[in-house]
């Protein structure tokens, strides 16, 4: 066990900067590489922690897809950046939000670690039942609500984009262009 302290450590350092930076960057592309960064990091913590069929699915599913999808998203928003500025109100729901997820993980820790099963399998097969069991609906509403936030984040972002002026009435030419060309 003393020999995996280092290099969890690591990937869990690795794990927190990279979460932090996909927040705290003001540019969209910058956190959506912050994004991947922590994906391939919980990656190579499951990886480590014995998990090998969730560290793929994390590699292919949200290091792969999802990141893609979020950089689509991103290459649609029109540049600027305006509403990512800080404002106090904000800084105030981030300060409730950090309150209450600290309340969350302190109910968490005095719980206690849940009991581990006495026996598991966790075989192809047996994640094929779990995954398309019970948790069938679970697993495939995430495709539409991802959908809907793409669609819901550009549509935000078309609506604090400038509005294009419009142009004058085009005056009509009653002699044809010359064409001049100078020496």
């Amino acid at each position: 066990m003393t020999d995996l302290f280092f290099p969890l450590a690591l990937g869990c350092v690795v794990a927190v900067c990279s979460a932090l930076a996909v927040v705290l960057v003001r540019r969209p592309v910058y956190a959506a590489i912050s994004l991947l960064v922590h994906s391939l990091s919980l990656a190579a913590l499951f990886a480590l922690l014995a998990a090998p069929m969730v560290a793929v699915g994390q590699l292919i599913i949200y290091s792969g897809a999802i990141v893609v999808l979020f950089l689509f998203v991103v290459t649609l928003l029109p540049t600027g950046g305006r509403e990512l500025a800080p404002s106090g109100s904000r800084l105030v729901l981030a300060l409730v939000a950090a309150a209450a997820l600290l309340v969350a993980l302190a109910a968490a820790l005095t719980a206690g670690a849940p009991l581990a099963a006495a026996t598991f399998d966790l075989g192809v097969a047996a994640v094929g039942r779990a995954l398309f069991g019970p948790l069938l609906i679970a697993f495939e509403l995430t495709a539409p609500l991802l959908l809907v936030a793409m669609v819901g984040a550009v549509v935000i972002w078309r609506r604090h984009e400038p509005r294009p002026r419009i142009a004058a009435k085009p005056t009509t030419a009653t002699a044809p262009r010359r064409l001049v060309m100078h020496r």
